[in-house]
């Protein structure tokens, strides 16, 4: 048999074979740098993240959803970018949160045409040190969880409530009709504090009570930054905490 004839198919085969293997590894190559250009692609936006983060810019956005290594280490990431959002003891909002939310309501209202009005309560606790010096600061702290739930029962779900400093917190109370409805949140807010405490027993006559001053500072009547407004109402609870004293 002529050696053409017999290797005639083998030779097709092999070929074919080859033409194949090679369709396959550039198809893998071109996958490959596809995944590899995704799997860059989120790594950049991880590492530009975490500069943010470190320049103190906690709000960055991260908008990676994977079921990979990566896709954990993003959700790790959100998870990190709330709990510094947050106070760890009462799961309210801290103070940088606070603030960079006052100051983007104000720019909100900036650029609005129909701005609505906003007010901010800052509330200073009456006796607190009273608490730490006679159960310690373990009941302290279980007061300030008391006073965090008790906020959040007499604010709406859209205010932002935030634990300040100490026994100090501060309310962003938004989308208000008027100056009028900031002053009944107020009054809503006192009512809440002025109710026996369940977490520790006070000194004194009559049931264990707390309370607390309530400044109010209202947009853009009282200050127009969120410093300026906050150290409104912070003036305004002092000159409240003087009245009830008096």
């Amino acid at each position: 048999v002529p050696r053409s004839d017999f290797m005639q198919g083998v030779t097709h085969n092999v070929l074919r074979t080859a033409g194949i293997a090679a369709v396959a590894t550039a198809l893998a190559i071109a996958l490959g740098l596809l995944i590899l250009a995704g799997v860059s692609r989120d790594l950049q936006r991880l590492a530009e993240a975490a500069r943010e983060i470190g320049d103190g810019r906690i709000d960055v956005k991260l908008d990676i959803q994977r079921d990979d290594e990566i896709g954990a280490l993003a959700h790790s990431f959100r998870r990190m970018q709330q709990r510094l959002r947050m106070d760890g003891l009462t799961g309210l909002a801290n103070r940088d949160t606070i603030v960079r939310s006052i100051a983007q309501r104000i720019q909100q209202n900036r650029r609005a045409a129909d701005a609505g009005t906003f007010a901010v309560l800052f509330i200073d606790l009456n006796r607190f040190k009273l608490v730490n010096d006679l159960h310690g600061h373990e009941a302290g702290d279980r007061v300030l969880v008391e006073i965090a739930s008790r906020l959040r029962a007499a604010t709406r779900s859209t205010d932002l409530v935030a634990r300040y400093a100490g026994d100090e917190f501060v309310v962003l109370i938004d989308n208000l009709p008027d100056a009028q409805a900031a002053e009944q949140v107020r009054l809503s807010v006192e009512a809440a504090l002025s109710q026996p405490l369940a977490s520790v027993a006070m000194p004194g006559p009559g049931a264990p009570r707390l309370a607390g001053a309530v400044g109010l500072a209202v947009h853009p009547r009282d200050a127009d930054t969120a410093e300026d407004l906050i150290g409104a109402a912070d003036h305004d609870m002092y000159a409240r905490k003087r009245a009830q004293q008096g």
